[in-house]
């Protein structure tokens, strides 16, 4: 059973790994650098003490973390806020990322902050691009060579859902 929750102390060893993972932090569009624990814990006090923010760690079924969700830059005046979401490549495939989005998209709602929430993804990224379109997601446009990963520009599709429509 996949769960959304505050992060632990003991979640630090999944989530410097995950940090250090180059091409997940790729996939994040993100600009890599290495992490110690002490970034990593450092990482987490700044999101989850960042009032514009929901971050929250995916636990697997042994309660493990094998990932985490955030919404950030939330904007209380125009509702809206930034998703992004990212699952350890070894705990991929076994449902953690749809369940955590949609944990995720439900306490958006619950927040009550937030009417939209907008994604960012590679447009090249296509299991990801079906993932969020099943879950209601709109591509709304496309940021041309936005996005300089280690193999070249990437074109970045942007994506929206309304959090009171259902997909």
């Amino acid at each position: 059973m996949t769960a959304c929750r505050p992060p632990r102390d003991e979640d630090v060893p999944a989530l410097l790994a995950l940090r250090n993972d180059l091409p997940t932090q790729h996939a994040l569009l993100a600009a890599p650098r290495p992490n110690g624990p002490d970034e990593v814990r450092a990482w987490i006090a700044r999101r989850t003490a960042n009032p514009t923010a929901l971050f929250r760690v995916v636990a697997g079924d042994d309660d493990g973390a094998v990932g985490f969700t955030q919404i950030v830059e939330i904007d209380e005046r125009s509702r809206h806020g930034v998703f992004g979401i990212a699952i350890d490549h070894h705990h991929r495939g076994r449902g953690h990322g749809r369940a955590a989005l949609e944990q995720t998209l439900e306490a958006a709602r619950a927040d009550g902050r937030l009417d939209k929430v907008v994604l960012y993804v590679a447009a090249d990224n296509a299991p990801a691009r079906a993932l969020y379109r099943s879950a209601g997601f709109s591509e709304v446009g496309v940021h041309r060579r936005h996005y300089l990963g280690p193999d070249g520009w990437h074109d970045v599709v942007v994506m929206e859902r309304f959090l009171a429509e259902t997909p």
